[in-house]
């Protein structure tokens, strides 16, 4: 209402005491959600240069963001701002009640130190007033700018937001720093299920490596690639899947544990999206033999092992006081725990492929009690 007072669409009459508009032109002006924005954009171009420098900022923030966040960066901003191009200046609580006043903004009525858009469309109108040749240098500047004040270690609450800003540009920039908080924003996203946005953090993380990244950083290098695989799997995308995994596997100088989440991956693949049981029991066999976990491949063979292994455990376990089996301390062998997880899908793999490799689903299971 207020934007089409401000546009003449609603007029007072003073003389008849009476609010006066032609239903008409209003219809004709704001029938579309574009045409809505196109008045949007016309009152704010109104705003002072201070008001519409602040709106670009707050804008590059997200739906929501704190006092204290709009403050560290309109603060930064206005270092940056030649002195002559501003004919005053405002301190950040005072743009924030004039843009409250214009409706462009509302303080959260349960939490008095944060701030949002009343409505998307009023952000997206705010992020439009940026040039749009300098639209993504501006937000990856925000983007440092956060990343820089708050530090790595702080960030968990606006992961999200911070990396979406200094992903901005990623064509030509080499980054590990910024690689690494991909990583986490990655994880982030997967643990939520976001697989789409996982794959987004991870696949933006990798861009942002040297060259010799695997030379370099191959810590952070396996586990961008590994958890864009993982993240591809789950959303069906088999071929990309397969592309990060061989990536991976292809690296002599990564260790077979470090490769792990791969083969998981690949396995997991092989087991519930392709129902190739055999196939993934022979991959998992292969990969436990090199890890020093040797399995029967012959099913005579393997089911007298899996009977003698199955008396000597229970044997084993019944001598065993249970207060001792309570105290036992955590695993922390690498190798072991990476062998135990290889054995507990090898496990479930050998029970889907059915009754003729139920030695394989009794040896896995007694050798990680063992």
């Amino acid at each position: 209402i207020k934007t089409l007072e401000d546009e003449r669409l609603l007029v007072f009459n003073f003389g008849l005491l009476k609010w006066k508009w032609d239903e008409s032109i209003i219809e004709s002006q704001t029938a579309s959600t574009d045409n809505v924005v196109c008045l949007l954009q016309r009152k704010m171009k109104k705003c002072s240069q201070e008001s519409q420098m602040f709106l670009q900022c707050a804008a590059c923030l997200g739906a929501s963001f704190t006092l204290e966040t709009i403050n560290m960066i309109w603060q930064h901003q206005q270092r940056e701002i030649n002195a002559d191009s501003l004919s005053t200046r405002h301190s950040t609580e005072e743009l924030i009640m004039e843009m409250v006043e214009e409706n462009y903004l509302e303080v959260d009525a349960h939490k008095d130190d944060n701030c949002r858009w009343v409505h998307d469309s009023v952000q997206e109108v705010a992020m439009s007033l940026i040039k749009e040749e300098d639209h993504d240098s501006f937000r990856r500047s925000i983007g440092e700018i956060w990343y820089q004040e708050l530090g790595e270690e702080n960030l968990e609450p606006s992961l999200f937001e911070v990396t979406n800003l200094l992903n901005a540009i990623r064509t030509g920039v080499t980054n590990i720093d910024f690689a690494r908080l991909n990583l986490k924003a990655a994880e982030k996203a997967r643990d939520v299920a976001a697989f789409d946005r996982s794959i987004h953090y991870a696949s933006s993380g990798i861009s942002m490596l040297p060259s010799n990244k695997w030379d370099s950083c191959p810590e952070l290098t396996v586990k961008l690639y590994s958890l864009a695989a993982e993240a591809e799997s789950f959303l069906g995308h088999h071929t990309k899947m397969e592309s990060y995994c061989r990536e991976v596997l292809s690296q002599e100088s990564i260790s077979i544990l470090e490769k792990k989440d791969v083969y998981l991956t690949k396995l997991n693949n092989l087991t519930y999206a392709e129902m190739r049981h055999e196939d993934a029991i022979d991959h998992f066999l292969t990969i436990l033999a090199d890890l020093g976990c040797r399995f029967p491949r012959y099913r005579i063979v393997g089911r007298l092992e899996a009977l003698v292994s199955l008396r000597q455990t229970v044997t084993m376990v019944k001598q065993i006081p249970v207060e001792m089996l309570e105290s036992l301390p955590v695993m922390t062998n690498s190798s072991k725990l990476v062998s135990a997880a290889l054995m507990s899908r090898l496990g479930l793999c050998a029970w889907f492929g059915g009754k003729r490799n139920l030695f394989l689903f009794i040896l896995t299971i007694t050798k990680m009690v063992q």
